[in-house]
């Protein structure tokens, strides 16, 4: 009697998980690389949000400074008018 032929191996398909002596499967090298890659990724652009944001509250500081002083001289304009009369 013949042994039923084994199915062949898929495109894809990878080799059985390495098993460490403990019997927990080893973790892929390839998808730890893979994961510090998508990490930095996200490192990198909540990096960038968080400059942005800060580059637009000192903006938004200096335009606020910049109304107060405005304010100020317009108020000692209109206490000399004041004087005036």
């Amino acid at each position: 009697m013949i042994a039923p032929i084994q199915p062949a191996r898929q495109r894809g398909a990878s080799a059985p998980a390495a098993r460490s002596a403990d019997d927990k499967p080893l973790p892929d090298p390839n998808q730890a690389v893979e994961d510090q890659a998508a990490l930095l990724s996200q490192q990198t652009a909540f990096n960038y949000q968080m400059q942005e944001r800060a580059e637009l509250q000192r903006e938004f500081n200096e335009l606020r400074a910049l109304q107060m002083e405005q304010l100020k001289h317009d108020d000692e304009i209109v206490k000399k008018w004041i004087e005036l009369i």
